[in-house]
């Protein structure tokens, strides 16, 4: 098995593994966004994708690629889309199935997606690069252009490199002292840039490329340290935290980061 493919199936043994912790994060999202470093990122990652479903007409066709317990399709759904789904942890897609039973689901990777050329209006990748090598990464982008129709939005989110949580020196610094640089406990991740983040999809063909940055990353910090401390501070800034990722020079340090592209016209 070569690197890319260990990688891969890393990363879906990870996801099979904490399934259940996803669907208890989901559920305490609905009661307060605030509850967890998990749920006040996702959040934030969420109104995006409601900008995005707002702005399809009602009875578009969407894509979620890597569609975990399904929360996205519920959204989609309650846009009045058509909702699909692909998911390779048989933890997760269990789940999925059996609360998103309106949506199309399949087991399958963002590699070789099950479905036709020209498919669908909106694509969202939602954490699911940041587990890919780059040649896995650039092969789930083509299939999402390949799927989408011309005019189609793709929407993904990466992993901030210099994100003020502090992460990508966590993970540097662990591997120093592992022999295996991930393993389903710690699964590889990829690290972006917003300048590297508009290339890699500017790469696969995609136009109108843009990113935005959301969650301030000390934030998440607090969490880890005192959950009861990180809900209360959290609380307190997220007006400033909202204002400030409207700057420009404030989606460098992110603690999401999100692209948008568009598949071309002609």
């Amino acid at each position: 098995m070569s690197r890319v493919e260990e990688i891969r199936r890393v990363a879906i043994e990870h996801h099979h593994r904490v399934a259940g912790r996803f669907e208890a994060e989901y559920a305490a999202l609905e009661n307060n966004r605030f509850s967890s470093a998990f749920t006040y990122g996702r959040a934030k990652i969420d109104r995006m994708v409601d900008e995005l479903f707002r702005s399809l007409p009602k009875g578009a066709a969407i894509l979620d690629v890597g569609c975990g317990t399904g929360e996205h399709l519920k959204r989609a759904l309650a846009h009045e889309l058509k909702a699909a789904g692909i998911e390779p942890a048989a933890a997760m897609l269990e789940v999925a199935l059996r609360n998103v039973p309106r949506a199309r689901l399949e087991d399958a990777v963002a590699t070789r997606l099950p479905f036709g050329d020209a498919e669908f209006d909106a694509v969202i990748m939602i954490e699911v690069l940041r587990y890919l090598d780059r040649p896995d990464i650039e092969l789930a982008l083509l299939e999402a252009r390949r799927v989408l129709r011309p005019g189609g939005k793709l929407l993904v989110t990466l992993v901030n490199r210099w994100s003020l949580d502090g992460f990508y020196l966590h993970q540097r610094t662990r591997q120093l002292f592992k022999r295996s640089s991930f393993n389903p406990t710690n699964p590889f991740c990829r690290f972006h840039t917003p300048r590297s983040a508009k290339r890699l999809l500017e790469r696969v063909g995609f136009t109108n490329v843009r990113t935005e940055g959301r969650l301030l990353g000390p934030i998440r910090i607090v969490y880890k340290l005192n959950e009861g401390v990180g809900r209360t501070v959290a609380r307190i800034l997220e007006p400033f935290d909202d204002w400030l990722h409207s700057a420009r020079f404030a989606r460098l340090f992110a603690g999401h980061l999100i692209a948008i592209g568009e598949n071309p016209t002609a």
